[in-house]
């Protein structure tokens, strides 16, 4: 339990990465937690007290209501910081499902070699790699919550707790090379190429259609990457070591509770519209 919380990590750097001179630093169970943690903090402080039912009740009431539109240079950098966000989801995706994919062919004559990738082979020539790359966008991604906080709106506990436990789930599987920590890579850089294209395309003035699809999309990853995950516990000789057993619980803990978040968010969101719908015929 004691190399759960070393200083260092456990697992050497992989080859490529951008400034590795920083990667102990950024791998040691401080960076995440302290960053998670200040993050949590500063959106409490910062977090308006007024929400989306608070701003109609004011509009019903007649109540003057800051404007949170955008200036053109905060509409260029939202653009651009969505667009950003979206290649590098599409590169990673790409990058990391190759590598999956042919992991398996690698391995054609034993489907757990591959899963459970016993020879490094998917962390030396991928995981290791997109995995971190991956894990630092992690805490890119808080400029979400400060556009959110920026044009005056409430950022929810969903939000928080979405991009708090990120940053400490991703260290986990990456310092201890968790073999699930694919599944994280591979199906959130999907998401998030779809996620972020909408997002760049909205802030410039389309109004394209599926943002519920979206938050399906979201929860569908999750119902399909839990179980993915929890089936590393039981196969044999997959997980090799205690911390990478330890690290798959951390992300089984997170997720669960995110699931039903989104979950209750889908449902408060697009189950009101609904009924308005049904109101209105």
């Amino acid at each position: 339990m004691e190399q759960l919380f070393s200083r260092n990590s456990t697992t050497p750097p992989s080859k490529g990465i951008p400034f590795p001179e920083y990667y102990p630093n950024v791998m040691d169970y401080r960076f995440p937690l302290t960053i998670a943690s200040l993050y949590i903090i500063s959106v409490s402080l910062l977090n308006p007290r007024s929400n989306a039912v608070s701003r109609i009740v004011a509009k019903q009431k007649g109540l003057k209501i800051k404007n949170t539109q955008s200036s053109p240079l905060m509409t260029a950098f939202i653009f651009l910081h969505n667009l950003a966000l979206c290649v590098f989801s599409i590169i990673t995706f790409i990058n990391m499902g190759s590598a999956f994919f042919m992991n398996f062919v690698k391995h054609n004559d034993s489907f757990t070699d591959a899963y459970c990738d016993r020879d490094s082979s998917l962390w030396n020539n991928s995981l290791g790699y997109w995995g971190y790359l991956f894990y630092l966008s992690k805490f890119y991604e808080v400029i979400d919550t400060v556009i959110i906080l920026f044009k005056g709106r409430r950022s929810s506990f969903l939000q928080t707790y979405h991009h708090a436990g990120a940053m400490i789930t991703m260290w986990s599987g990456m310092n201890f090379k968790a073999p699930p920590i694919w599944i994280f890579v591979v199906f959130n850089s999907f998401i998030h190429s779809i996620m972020y294209a909408y997002y760049a395309a909205t802030c410039i003035g389309f109004s394209p259609p599926g943002k519920q699809y979206l938050t399906t999309m979201q929860i569908i990853q999750f119902l399909i990457g839990t179980p993915l995950a929890i089936s590393y516990l039981f196969v044999d000789d997959c997980l090799r070591t205690d911390t990478a057993v330890y690290a798959t619980y951390i992300n089984v803990c997170y997720l669960l509770p995110l699931t039903a978040l989104f979950i209750n968010f889908a449902a408060k969101t697009y189950g009101s519209k609904r009924k308005n719908v049904k109101k209105v015929q």
